[in-house]
């Protein structure tokens, strides 16, 4: 599957969690992509006092983990996935590439989808089963 690069235009701030905002306001939006992929959904305990070798000095840099241990010393907080929002940006994508002139089926492959996930986007239908209300 083709892995797309989010970055600040592409994406819809107003399909973010509440928290995602709060975060890219206070690290930066690089540094909140990082910590959601790297602890999407789990909850991760913000020290009161960070030390240079913690892991979030580590992967975010000090500026970010430091902005964490100021505005939430000792709390435990749950970084969203923003499952919603990338699916989104899938979808914007999906349709910007078929504009393009990609085929169902490229797209499918382009973006680990069926042909038929495709068309649901195109038509705006949900990608669930929509044949299980006939049963």
């Amino acid at each position: 599957m083709a892995e797309s690069q989010i970055t600040l235009e592409n994406v819809e701030l107003d399909d973010l969690p509440l928290l995602m905002l709060k975060l890219i306001r206070l690290i930066g939006f690089s540094a909140a992509i990082k910590l959601v992929a790297l602890r999407p959904g789990i909850p991760t305990f913000i020290p009161t006092v960070m030390q240079p070798d913690h892991w979030l000095v580590q992967e975010l840099g000090v500026f970010a983990a430091s902005a964490l241990v100021k505005n939430w010393p000792g709390a435990t907080i749950v970084p969203p996935n923003c499952k919603m929002a990338l699916i989104k940006l899938r979808h914007r994508q999906v349709l910007r590439s078929r504009a393009l002139g990609f085929s169902q089926t490229e797209c499918a492959l382009l973006y680990g989808l069926t042909p038929r996930q495709i068309r649901n986007i195109e038509s705006n239908l949900p990608e669930d089963d929509l044949n299980g209300s006939l049963f």
